[in-house]
């Protein structure tokens, strides 16, 4: 079990959330305006963090560069 941090943009917020309320393994600690805390409750917690922040990347973080954020 390990816990993370992610960070965005007040925009990007809903999307980040509603991807990692997609995982059971994943538990929502705390959301602020530009921060969730979470905590990943796996054994592999290292690598399945770095997938979900892949598919975060992929599907938030990569539209800053079209929408200009």
């Amino acid at each position: 079990m390990e816990n993370y941090r992610i960070y965005f943009d007040t925009a990007e917020r809903n999307e980040v959330v509603r991807i990692l309320r997609k995982y059971n393994d994943i538990i929502i600690d705390n959301i602020d305006e530009q921060s969730v805390g979470i905590t990943i409750e796996r054994e592999d917690s290292t690598s399945f963090y770095r997938a979900v922040m892949d598919e975060i990347d992929r599907d938030v973080y990569a539209m800053r560069t079209e929408s200009g954020i």
